[in-house]
């Protein structure tokens, strides 16, 4: 990802794809000098570079000491030096990576940077909310249990707080199903649990790869899933319909309550995607307006153990 930092404050912006500056609020990055155009430039991703546009600005934008004309636009590589106007600070355009998906707390707050595909607000450990696209490709916006889909730029409030999301419009896949690559349809998912299924061990399987994954709690939400899904293919469900729950029926299942079991299926999906994986959002899908939920892998095997 492309990182712009002040000379002077150090103050460190993430680029989202597109990034309007200028003195206005409504801007991503927003420029105190009196010099300043209200939207004065923008920096924008076109899926292979960045490119730096000046918007017709009064005091004119400069790179490396050269000035833009009004409405040029210029590719910028690492370690270019931009001044907006001549009263403001300079930006350091620092790695040139592509966009990724984040959320900016507003007005003037942190970046919070998606990890694998998935952003959760407000606070990553114990989100209210959830931003990944689905199997289709779709931008969604999963909050308490409800999906939705979101745009670009979308403005969210959450727990009092608000902040403005930034989606990338080029996502590169760095997976294919055909190749192996390390996606949701190409794992095998193996449990193994005690009698009393106090105790649940999972393990991830990807052609010859294998990954562990440390036993955690949610891992038994998991293994209900599973069930359903297993016990709906023996019975000849097709396979669009197979192992879908309502919620309202997993949550009696498991003695928790909806809080405590969208806190279970966000660390499910985290868990996965620190390994690697590219759509674990899609671990567990959610049909919207129905509160129905499954486990979004087919292959599956489950054993018993002492």
């Amino acid at each position: 990802m492309a990182i712009l930092r002040s000379g002077a404050s150090e103050e460190r912006v993430v680029l989202p794809d597109r990034c309007l500056i200028g003195r206005s609020k409504s801007c991503d990055l927003v420029l105190g000098a009196r010099d300043v155009s209200g939207r004065h430039a923008e920096i924008q991703w076109d899926g292979a570079r960045w490119e730096l546009h000046d918007l017709g600005s009064r005091n004119g934008t400069c790179v490396d000491g050269a000035r833009l004309a009004a409405g040029e636009r210029l590719v910028l590589h690492p370690g270019a030096q931009i001044r907006f106007g001549r009263e403001s600070a300079v930006f350091r355009l620092e790695d040139a990576g592509g966009p990724q998906l984040m959320a900016h707390r507003l007005p003037a707050g942190p970046w919070q940077v998606g990890e694998g595909g998935y952003l959760a607000l407000p606070d990553p450990a114990e989100p209210e909310c959830s931003i990944y696209q689905d199997p289709q490709g779709t931008w969604v916006c999963e909050r308490l249990g409800e999906l939705g889909p979101i745009e670009d730029r979308a403005v969210l409030v959450v727990r009092g707080e608000v902040w403005r999301v930034h989606l990338p419009r080029f996502c590169a896949c760095t997976w294919q199903e055909s190749d192996g690559g390390l996606c949701l349809a190409n794992l095998r998912l193996c449990f193994a649990y005690s009698r009393d299924e106090e105790r649940v061990e999972l393990v991830a399987l990807c052609g010859e790869r294998r990954l562990d994954l440390q036993r955690r709690a949610h891992h038994y939400v998991l293994l209900l899933l599973a069930r359903r899904r297993l016990a709906d293919e023996r019975s000849g469900v097709p396979l669009a319909e197979q192992g879908w729950l309502t919620a309202d029926e997993l949550l009696k299942m498991l003695r928790m309550d909806d809080n405590h079991l969208n806190i279970c299926i966000h660390r499910a999906r985290t868990q996965l995607g620190r390994l690697g994986v590219a759509d674990a959002a899609s671990l567990v899908e959610r049909r919207p307006g129905s509160r129905q939920v499954r486990l979004g892998v087919g292959r599956l095997e489950l054993r018993l153990v002492d």
